[in-house]
């Protein structure tokens, strides 16, 4: 107490800021308007001018803006985000106008009916690399119809299982001198929305192993469709038009760009040993694909710079049931025979399904494969 009064007394205490000065700036997907670098390190509070690259913006969305400089660090954190723009998009209802979102934002798609955002998904994402999923309303598969693979078949047929639905998996395998992308004996297929996947289920497998007059590899390579190897000849030697290197194509391994010895094979494919050019009166063996009829010369000679007369591979007749059942109302005669597939020359035998009876003469029942055209006869 002084003279009776009391005495009140009041501490403050002080907290010292950190005033360390900070670098010159590296933004990502932006820079400084000027390089200013002259001023740095700077204090706390100085401000910069700064823009975005394009695609990106400022997080205010004006065209520039101010980098601080604070106790914490630069502010804003992120100085450019990724603005994304919702107009357009095919197979869907369109927005009235036109939307932009920041990233981090997401945005709801109304696709049309029997259409969907990749993966069944109903909205979009704004992110640093732009909409995920991908901008596009794709057709919904519910269901996959039977697949013919083109070299390959079902390990299995599978048949009472089709109609699949979607993610169902098949076990497959493919013809000679054909595998699977994966390069395993066999593989699964698998019903997706957009239809079978992989979509080419069988690759032609090119071996590398020999070079008449090149060097040879040290080991054996072996190249998918559609992948190329470099080769390299002896001094004075060249593949065709002074090329050096070799495509694996559907049917052999050629020059790139070239047509694979002017050899077409349709339906087939060539047994003997590949090698990048034919020697005069040399053969090759061909062999058509399952189902398709050999029409012609097994053997073709190289003559005169040009093949023999080639083999042609009669085509196979598909027997379709849903034209069966759905459009003539018949079915194949034997119940036991479930084979959908008929060599050129081979019978058929139809009869009308139960319930059902014949709009044409007995005999137009039983009719003949002529190269992939098979005639059905009609029940009412």
């Amino acid at each position: 107490f002084i003279q009776g009064f009391p005495l009140i007394l009041t501490i403050w205490k002080l907290r010292i800021i950190d005033l360390k000065p900070f670098n010159y700036p590296v933004l990502k997907h932006g820079r400084l308007y000027y390089s200013y670098r002259g001023y740095f390190p700077v204090l706390v509070n100085q401000q910069f001018l700064y823009k975005c690259d394009q695609y990106f913006v400022p997080p205010s969305q004006h065209s520039w803006d101010y980098l601080t400089c604070t106790a914490e660090g630069w502010s804003p954190e992120e100085s450019c985000l990724r603005e994304c723009f919702f107009n357009n998009l095919g197979n869907r209802y369109t927005p009235s106008s036109e939307k932009k979102c920041l990233q981090g934002e997401t945005v709801r798609v109304r696709c049309y009916e029997g259409y969907s955002l990749q993966n069944n998904q109903n909205t979009m994402t704004c992110t640093e690399s732009g909409w995920s999923p991908p901008p596009r309303c794709i057709r919904v598969r519910k269901q996959c119809n039977y697949p013919v693979i083109k070299h390959g078949r079902l390990y299995h047929s599978y048949r009472k299982y089709f109609p699949a639905r979607v993610n169902q998996q098949f076990l497959y395998n493919c013809d000679q001198y054909f595998v699977p992308p994966s390069q395993y004996s066999w593989d699964y297929l698998t019903c997706a929305a957009e239809g079978w996947s992989p979509e080419e289920p069988c690759l032609r497998e090119c071996i590398f192993n020999n070079l008449e007059n090149g060097y040879t590899p040290s080991s054996e390579k072996k190249i998918l469709q559609g992948e190329t190897v470099r080769v390299w000849c002896y001094h004075g030697y060249s593949l065709q038009n002074n090329q050096n290197t070799m495509i694996c194509t559907e049917w052999l391994v050629s020059s790139s760009q070239m047509h694979p010895w002017k050899v077409k094979s349709y339906n087939g494919d060539i047994t003997s040993l590949l090698q990048s050019a034919y020697p005069p009166g040399m053969s090759i063996e061909y062999h058509c694909q399952a189902y398709y009829v050999l029409w012609g010369n097994r053997n073709i000679v190289c003559q005169n710079g040009e093949w023999s007369q080639q083999p042609k591979c009669l085509e196979a007749c598909v027997i379709s049931e849903e034209i069966m059942k759905k459009k003539h109302h018949i079915q194949l005669k034997w119940k036991h025979d479930t084979k959908l597939y008929s060599k050129t020359e081979d019978n058929i035998e139809f009869m009308c399904q139960y319930g059902y009876h014949r709009l044409i003469p007995h005999h137009a029942f039983q009719t003949t494969c002529q190269e992939g055209k098979v005639v059905y006869p009609r029940c009412g």
